[in-house]
């Protein structure tokens, strides 16, 4: 890829030079470093070599078959398992909070005690001017 780029456009082709053994050690630190922060405390860089040298195995027609019968199973159990995704649109909001404010004005004019319904309209919609 980068051959063709670089007749193109030889700005944005890299050459990246090959990893040392010593780089690989290092990223592999990193990799068990980063998921004991995760919380997976038993990794060691056994595994990660392990898992990294498992990448470098192909798979065969059997495998391939079995990953995807588990993906799809996969995708039917969560499909089943997920809740409809509930919302309040603008609208809807502007029509409660203008409910609100009626209610409040109607409390206003109707309480006993107007310092006190004025009080409590006055908290109610500084709360409310956040949305």
């Amino acid at each position: 890829m980068n051959l063709a780029w670089n007749k193109v456009w030889p700005e944005c082709v890299h050459d990246f030079p090959g990893l040392t053994e010593d780089d690989i050690g290092v990223i592999r630190n990193d990799i068990v470093n980063l998921c004991h922060r995760a919380g997976f405390d038993e990794v060691d860089d056994d595994d990660v070599q392990e898992l990294l040298e498992s990448h470098a195995e192909p798979l065969s027609n059997d495998e391939l078959t079995e990953l995807d019968k588990a993906s799809q199973e996969a995708e039917k159990e969560g499909d089943e398992e997920e809740e409809p995704v509930r919302g309040v649109d603008i609208k809807t909001l502007r029509e409660c909070l203008g409910g609100i404010e009626k209610t409040l004005e109607t409390l206003k004019e109707c309480d006993p005690n107007p310092a006190m319904s004025s009080k409590v309209a006055h908290d109610v919609e500084k709360s409310v001017k956040i949305y």
